[in-house]
């Protein structure tokens, strides 16, 4: 089951981070800018945090 739910957490920050891209290519002013650096860190966070998730799954 943890496997499972490390593997969503992954697809969720690159889903994240992917939509910070998103974003930046068609941002308009600055706010969305901000935004996007903001919505890929909280990718690059998440996906961390999924890595880790399956990591110690393995450890144990």
């Amino acid at each position: 089951m943890s496997v499972l739910v490390g593997i969503l957490i992954i697809f969720l920050g690159l889903g994240e981070m992917v939509m910070g891209i998103d974003v930046m290519a068609q941002a308009q002013s600055s706010i969305h800018e901000i935004l996007a650096v903001a919505a890929f860190g909280f990718g690059s966070v998440t996906l961390a945090l999924g890595v880790i998730s399956l990591q110690l799954h393995r450890q144990w």
